[in-house]
């Protein structure tokens, strides 16, 4: 893994020119702990480099179904909002229908009711006795003038009545067409979820197959790598959100907020063997949203094979240091060396890495990361359920 150590080289440089100028007792110990690692890296850099390309296809096959279940889960939410859309537009129209119809069965009912009055009146016979009952030429012409009103008025009557008649055809015609829409649309839907459940196997065939035969050297130097790099990140990440909170006139920040909705699956402690660092957090929304904790600056915004989609922050809260992970996110939507405030969206929950159904791994560190999780604790300590 040749570019791994480049890499590694690349990170050294820049974490001793960043941080050198104020180094704290906290940085220093990430430091030792960073150093202590390289020196792994030159030991085991052969048999890095006979597993890099089973890492690599591992990994690229990994994230190209998280990728595939995330623009999936995209194509979900907005046909589900086209159908929340289309749904109220129907609805819209059938009390337009019902409003129209009401209407015209009113109009029915008064055109019936005139005919009758005409049929017992003589029909026209009602309009000439009018006029010619008038006794002098004003009489007659005002009586000229009010049945000719009536007839206009009758006329009127029956071509509002027609004109409506159509509308309510060409009404329930376009609503049949918006409810053919919406059924079209309907199946859709299900067909993405049947192949969003079918990526969903795939994923767990394939979670299967990798940890079947992966060798333990190999996880032990994947997880080396990537914690060599988040405890350089966050060497950096620690300095940033130093120079964050000095320069910020915002008032002192009071806790921790939950960071998504939804229900606490896993809780903090002993679990398959191991300890559980943080708590699990599971809702079945299309659209779950995942907010930073508290304030404070991105470690790092990454893929992990582990963890998949991942957003670790650091936090200084009333001068106390503090790290947040995020994990198994569907997309991340910060970067990394990002400042964020309490509250803003990171991301979407998901699926990711190596995880067995949509919830998002959230953990509280108090005071910085490191592999062991010797600092984590409860998170249900600093929020509320």
């Amino acid at each position: 893994m040749r570019k791994n150590a480049l890499i590694v080289g690349i990170i050294t440089g820049l974490v001793m020119t960043v941080v050198q100028p104020a180094e704290s007792a906290e940085q220093s110990e990430i430091r030792k702990q960073r150093l202590d690692l390289k020196e792994h890296f030159t030991q085991k850099e052969n048999q890095i480099q006979t597993l890099e390309k089973a890492e690599e296809k591992y990994l690229s096959e990994l994230k190209s179904l998280d990728d595939e279940m995330s623009e999936l889960n995209q194509k979900v939410r907005d046909l589900q909002n086209n159908l929340n859309t289309s749904e109220q537009t129907a609805e819209e129209m059938e009390k337009e229908i019902q409003k129209l119809s009401s209407t015209i069965e009113k109009r029915e009912e008064l055109i019936k009711n005139r005919l009758r009055s005409m049929q017992n009146n003589d029909g026209l016979g009602m309009y000439v006795n009018l006029i010619f009952d008038s006794k002098n030429v004003s009489q007659l012409f005002d009586a000229a003038i009010a049945v000719g009103t009536f007839i206009k008025a009758d006329k009127d009557l029956l071509a509002k009545h027609k004109a409506d008649l159509e509308l309510l055809k060409e009404q329930q015609e376009a609503l049949q067409d918006k409810v053919i829409l919406l059924e079209k649309d309907q199946q859709e839907l299900q067909l993405l979820k049947a192949d969003l459940e079918k990526k969903t196997e795939e994923k767990e065939r394939l979670l299967e197959t990798v940890h079947a035969t992966k060798e333990e050297s190999e996880s032990q130097l994947m997880d080396m790598y990537e914690v060599y790099v988040n405890l350089a990140s966050q060497e950096i990440a620690i300095l940033k959100e130093k120079q964050r909170v000095e320069f910020s006139s915002a008032q002192p920040e009071e806790g921790f907020i939950m960071p998504a909705r939804g229900e606490l699956t896993s809780g903090y402690g002993p679990r398959w063997g191991r300890l559980h660092a943080g708590i699990d957090i599971a809702d079945e929304s299309a659209e779950t949203k995942v907010f930073a904790a508290a304030s404070g600056t991105v470690i790092r915004s990454y893929y992990s094979a582990t963890y998949g989609n991942c957003v670790l922050i650091t936090h200084k809260i009333n001068g106390k240091s503090f790290t947040t992970l995020y994990a198994h996110l569907e997309k991340s939507t910060v970067t990394t060396g990002q400042p964020v405030k309490k509250g803003e969206l990171l991301g979407y929950m998901g699926n990711t890495g190596d995880s067995r159904g949509k919830h998002l791994h959230f953990e509280i560190h108090e005071g910085q990361w490191n592999y062991e999780k010797s600092n984590s604790i409860d998170p249900l300590l600093y929020v509320k359920k």
